[in-house]
């Protein structure tokens, strides 16, 4: 479909048109569910952040810019309910880790439980991950996270930003180089 065609498209669903809403819809359902599927680890999430991007697209599509690519505003709404995803359940995440369904303690085999020492260190580098993340500029904060924690390709992050291969290589090779450079730079801090 050309560019011409979908903004066309976009327009009929904007002006309410159910069979333009069908056909977006059909034609995005694919690849937004399988970019949530590997961004939360499991379908049923996956199926319900769909359907919540699908929302967010119908309460908000009167606010999309034309000259944006519509390909990058549904994903960057699908991503941005990813990030609010992962911070909503890192709390389950966190006590499902530390005990089972009856509020008891995993049964683990001696010696896998990290110290207190090793667990407080580990919350504080994930602390000081998220605070570096959050100051990378978001083109490159993207990239990183649909690379590494999403697990796509190069391809699929072009493919779902319609970005060329080459400026998301170099949004993941910056944004990399600046989380170095804030991890020597702290550690460069003196201690308190």
């Amino acid at each position: 479909m050309s560019d011409g065609d979908l903004q066309a498209l976009v327009r009929r669903a904007r002006d309410g048109s159910a069979q333009a809403w069908q056909e977006l819809i059909r034609r995005y359902s694919p690849g937004l569910l399988g970019y949530l599927v590997r961004s939360v680890g499991n379908r049923t999430d996956a199926e319900e952040l769909l359907q919540e991007t699908f929302l967010r697209v119908v309460r908000g599509l009167r606010n999309y810019r034309e000259q944006e690519r519509f390909e990058v505003w549904l994903f960057r709404l699908a991503r941005n309910l990813v990030i609010d995803h992962w911070r909503k359940n890192r709390p389950v995440l966190d006590a499902e880790l530390a005990g089972d369904e009856n509020g008891g303690p995993i049964d683990r085999t001696p010696g896998d439980e990290p110290d207190p020492a090793d667990a407080a260190d580990m919350r504080e580098q994930e602390d000081w991950l998220t605070a570096a993340m959050v100051a990378l500029p978001p083109e490159q904060r993207d990239a990183i996270l649909m690379r590494y924690h999403g697990g796509l390709s190069f391809d699929e992050i072009v493919k779902e930003t319609g970005s060329p291969l080459g400026t998301v290589l170099a949004r993941v090779h910056r944004g990399l180089g600046k989380l170095r450079k804030m991890l020597k730079d702290e550690g460069d801090e003196p201690e308190a």
